[in-house]
C-alpha cells in the first residue's frame, strides 16, 4: 500500500472546496477577489498550513520508527512510519528542502551539547518557509504603508466606511422613492408630516373638492367631517374608497389616475378633516364611525385591568353625547 499524501490530499480538497463555492460568489465580486493580494496571502497561509500539518505527520512517524528501531521492536512500525522514514516523494523533498533541517541520524552535527531534563538543543537553521513568510510580510508592509499612507491611491477603513454609508444613504433614498408606490390598503398608516399632508390637501382640491366641498362638508358626495361614514372611517377604509372608488354612486375608482404614494396623502389628509366645521355642512350619512384605540397591557398590569363584565355593561350604558345624538335624529 502507497503511502498517502497528506499534504496533496489537503491541497486537493481546498482547490475542490473553491471550486463549489466560486459560483456562488458574485461575478464582479469574484473578479475583484482574484486581484486582492490580501486573499492570495490567506490562501498561501492555508497552503503552508496543510503543508506542516503533512510535515508533522510524516516527522511523528518517523520518529517513532526511529525509536522503535534503536528498541529492538522494528516489527511494530506501521508501513506509513516505514514510508514516513525511508521514502522521499516530491513533496516530502520538497518539505526537505523548505524546512532546512538536519535528518535524525545527522543530529549529532549540530548538538549543542545543552541537555535539559533529557531534552537536547540543536542547532537548526531558520526554515526557509519561515524566512520567505517573514519576508513577504514585510514586503506587504512596505507595499501597504506606500499605497494607503504615502500615496494614499486607496481609501482607508474610515475613508471606505464613509464612502459604503454615501453609497448606503443613495441605496435607501431611491428604495423610499419606489417603496412609496407599494402601499396598498393592508398596510397604509396615517402620514403625520405637514409637507405631505400638504401635498395631500392640493390633490384633494384639484380632484375631490369638486364632490366633497374644498372644507370636506360634502356636496354630491357625503360629509367627510362627521363621525358618519358608509364605507368605513379608518386610514384603510378610506384609502380603500380612494381607490377602488364607489362606480355604483359615480365615484370613480382613483387608482388609474394615482399612485399609492398620492393615495396615501390624500387618505390621511381626508383623516385631518375629521371633527372640523365646515361652512355648510351635509347630513350625515352612513354610521357612526368610533376609532378602536388598542392599547397594551403588560403582564404587570394586567391584576389592575377591569373587569370583563363591568367594561361591557359600560360599553351598553349611554352615554349623555349618544342621547344627544339619537334625540337630534
Amino acid at each position: 500500500m502507497k503511502k498517502k499524501n497528506r499534504t496533496l490530499t489537503g491541497f486537493l480538497l481546498l482547490v475542490f472546496a473553491g471550486a463549489i463555492a466560486v459560483p456562488f460568489i458574485d461575478g464582479d465580486k469574484a473578479a475583484n477577489l482574484l486581484v486582492d493580494p490580501l486573499f492570495w496571502m490567506v490562501v498561501l497561509v492555508v497552503f503552508f498550513l496543510i503543508l506542516a500539518s503533512a510535515a508533522i505527520h510524516s516527522a511523528l512517524d518517523s520518529i517513532k520508527y526511529y525509536v522503535l528501531r534503536k528498541e529492538g521492536r522494528l516489527e511494530e512500525a506501521t508501513e506509513a512510519e516505514v514510508a514516513a522514514a525511508t521514502g522521499e516523494d516530491f513533496f516530502s523533498r520538497l518539505w526537505r528542502k523548505m524546512q532546512d533541517a538536519k535528518p535524525i541520524e545527522r543530529e549529532s552535527e549540530i548538538d549543542l551539547d545543552h541537555n535539559y531534563d533529557g531534552i537536547r538543543e540543536l542547532d537548526n537553521n531558520l526554515p526557509p518557509w519561515w524566512l520567505w513568510g517573514f519576508y513577504l510580510s514585510i514586503a506587504f508592509a512596505v507595499v501597504y504603508l506606500i499605497r494607503y499612507h504615502v500615496v494614499q491611491s486607496a481609501p482607508l477603513q474610515e475613508g471606505e466606511y464613509q464612502a459604503q454609508m454615501a453609497a448606503a444613504e443613495v441605496q435607501k433614498a431611491e428604495y423610499l422613492k419606489n417603496a412609496a408606490n407599494l402601499v396598498d390598503e393592508n398596510n397604509v398608516v396615517m402620514l403625520t408630516d405637514e409637507a405631505l399632508i400638504s401635498d395631500g390637501s392640493k390633490i384633494f382640491n384639484a380632484n375631490c373638492a369638486v364632490c366633497h366641498a374644498a372644507d370636506g362638508g360634502g356636496g354630491v358626495g357625503p360629509n367627510l367631517t362627521d363621525p358618519y361614514w358608509i364605507h368605513g372611517g379608518d386610514i384603510k377604509a378610506i384609502f380603500s374608497t380612494i381607490k377602488y372608488g364607489v362606480p355604483a354612486k359615480g365615484m370613480i375608482p382613483w387608482k388609474d389616475q394615482l399612485n399609492p404614494s398620492q393615495m396615501q396623502k390624500v387618505a390621511s389628509y381626508i383623516m385631518t378633516l375629521k371633527g372640523t366645521t365646515p361652512a355648510d355642512p351635509k347630513d350625515a350619512e352612513g354610521e357612526l364611525y368610533t376609532p378602536v384605540i388598542e392599547e397594551e397591557i403588560s403582564p404587570a398590569d394586567s391584576s389592575s385591568a377591569s373587569d370583563p363584565v363591568e367594561e361591557s355593561v359600560a360599553e351598553d350604558t349611554p352615554t349623555e353625547e349618544t342621547e344627544q345624538q339619537l334625540s337630534a335624529s
